[in-house]
């Protein structure tokens, strides 16, 4: 027996939300397998990482005894060992092998010096189709590892091995994998009722139009609608040919569909007007008007030259198009109006044609003004882009030298002894400014990635006494002295130290820049009856126009000769990011002042 357009619709439904349910369960089980291999293989490569720094410190620290020896006594290695471990939910262990795959060091003692078994990496599962991958980790709970190559004096002398769980991994992906085949199971039924519930929707309605053909056929227009037929596809294809008649019939409509199309084409934003053979204007929308400040919905029937004049660019454009029979697309022009910033267009020309010659035209006008917005935003995202490239060379190339320099530095304390204050003081603020450049290279990298703050309980006070500090070296080789001037009531703020010690020093040694023959930068703190917490850095300087205000802390905009225009824009982003602002108060020839406002606590 024929199914009829109920049946059909009902199995139709059902079939498809089966199918869709279906692919989505497919998708969203690859997905999910895919993150979670993928986050796993990341967090053991850092990790492994991590355990690579360590154990490089661990061989300075120790040298000149056995490298295995000074793996195995290293107080801080084991501990990173036995964080690793309770960190991480997929790692079962972490060792460093010899290259002959003897353990060294692991995070089990018992362990040491048994041979390493040999497990397949965890790189060669993130490589996998991700229904491989669920697959795979569904019928073996196997042990997946992340290899760190380890390196002695330039020599390959082992390697860094944690061992991820093929068991909890696919513990994680369990709950996802049962979510999935209940709502398969569930889809069924539910889709058959909702198909159920759209036939009889769709199937009334049907009927119902195929009864009021029928009464508008007949002129029943009062009658009710009553209909024993079953077909409802039978129906509606009878009832076509009285239904066309009628629209045939019904010519009023044309006139509402007019109103609605010329109501459509005056709120486009482009503007078009419509001209006849003698390039007299029979239509201009409220854009054409807005555009060519000309009153031209008044001026139908008038010529395009009487309303312009003769030598309006645009008219000139027109009469051109016409005597060539040809369209032009897209060009330029230059409109009339402020002297200082004429308006940009795109005009195009299309001559309508026929056996006898043109008949009129249609001329439409583009602003340039919101392309130009458009270019610049690519221009922008470009720069960012350069920027990206720029900061991943830079991190690159300075990791290894302030890795030396670190170990260095601790090999330099330890030969030092007790060494005086001052030595002392000395050794600290190399060792700070050390860990200042590597946080200032990871700045860089922070202005175009998302982050997540670590804000915690801050002493303003404290932080700009210590940016004083740092500064205070290079303001005194140009003349520069600091002075604080801060509020010992001010409460704590929130926010993340080296971020903000980042932004207040960058602010301080422009100050000090901004006073090539000396003078007082000052730092003072203050709390507003608002309840906000300010930060004041104030420079007897050379000042900064007003018209340069909302540009300085844009990127790569600097005045400055030997300026890159990065140091004002991570500044804005960190004051951003803590939920603060900064504010420009400036007088040219008499200094400066930086105001940055911190939200109530």
């Amino acid at each position: 027996m024929a199914l009829g357009i109920r049946g059909k619709e009902v199995l139709g439904v059902t079939l498809l939300v089966l199918l869709i349910v279906s692919l989505m369960t497919v998708v969203h089980l690859s997905t999910t397998t895919r993150l979670v291999v993928q986050d796993a293989a990341e967090k053991g490569h850092l990790q492994a990482r991590q355990i690579f720094s360590g154990s490089t410190r661990a061989l300075g620290r120790a040298a000149g005894s056995r490298p295995e020896y000074a793996l195995q006594r290293d107080p801080e290695l084991r501990a990173l060992l036995d964080s690793t471990i309770g960190y991480s939910p997929h790692l079962l262990y972490a060792m460093i092998t010899d290259r002959f795959d003897t353990i060294l060091v692991h995070s089990q003692r018992s362990r040491q010096g048994e041979k390493a078994a040999a497990r397949p990496q965890i790189q060669q599962l993130a490589e996998m189709n991700p229904l491989r991958q669920l697959v795979k980790l569904t019928r073996s709970h196997e042990v997946f590892e992340t290899t760190l190559p380890l390196s002695l004096n330039g020599q390959p002398f082992g390697a860094i091995r944690l061992g991820l769980a093929g068991s909890l991994l696919w513990r994680e992906l369990s709950a996802a994998v049962r979510q999935s085949l209940l709502l398969v199971g569930l889809a069924f039924p539910l889709a058959w009722v909702v198909a159920l519930g759209l036939s009889n929707l769709v199937v009334k309605p049907l009927r119902q139009i195929a009864q009021g053909v029928d009464r508008m056929a007949r002129g029943e227009f009062d009658a009710p609608f009553a209909s024993d037929r079953d077909d409802e596809l039978g129906q509606i294809a009878t009832k076509l040919n009285l239904l066309g008649r009628q629209i045939q019939e019904d010519r009023s409509s044309l006139l509402s569909e007019k109103v609605k199309l010329e109501g459509i084409v005056h709120r486009l934003e482009d503007a078009i007007i419509l001209v006849n053979r003698e390039q007299a204007i029979i239509f201009a929308n409220a854009a054409a008007e807005d555009l060519l400040a000309r009153p031209l919905l008044e001026a139908a029937g008038q010529p395009v030259r009487d309303v312009l004049g003769s030598t309006h660019p645009l008219a000139e454009a027109i009469s051109d198009a016409f005597s060539r029979q040809q369209p032009t697309r897209n060009l330029p022009l230059k409109l009339p109006g402020d002297p200082a910033t004429p308006l940009d267009i795109l005009a195009s020309v299309y001559p309508v044609l026929d056996e006898g010659g043109i008949v009129g035209g249609m001329i439409l006008l583009k602003n340039v003004e919101p392309l130009r917005h458009i270019q610049s935003l690519v221009d922008y995202s470009r720069k960012l882009a350069d920027l990206g490239k720029l900061t991943s060379g830079v991190a690159h190339e300075v990791k290894n030298p302030l890795n030396a320099m670190s170990i260095h530095l601790e090999l330099l304390k330890q030969k030092l002894g007790d060494p005086s204050a001052e030595v002392a003081r000395s050794l600290e603020v190399l060792g700070g400014e050390i860990h200042r450049l590597d946080r200032v290279v990871q700045g860089f990298l922070r202005f175009l990635r998302p982050q997540t703050l670590q804000p915690l309980p801050l002493d303003l006070n404290n932080l700009l006494g210590e940016v004083a500090h740092l500064a205070e070296m290079q303001g005194a080789h140009g003349g520069v002295s600091i002075v604080l001037d801060l509020d010992h009531e001010i409460p704590a703020i929130h926010g993340d130290d080296e971020l903000l010690r980042q932004a207040f020093l960058n602010l301080v040694l422009n100050a000090c820049q901004a006073m090539p023959h000396g003078g007082t930068v000052t730092l003072s703190t203050e709390r507003t009856p608002e309840g906000t917490t300010r930060a004041l850095v104030i420079d007897q300087g050379v000042g900064i126009p007003s018209e340069e205000y909302d540009k300085i802390f844009r990127l790569y905009y600097t005045t400055k000769p030997d300026g890159n225009g990065i140091g004002l824009s991570l500044v804005y982003r960190i004051v951003q990011m803590h939920g603060g602002s900064i504010d420009v108060d400036s007088e040219v020839g008499r200094g400066t002042t930086m105001t940055v406002t911190f939200p109530p606590t």
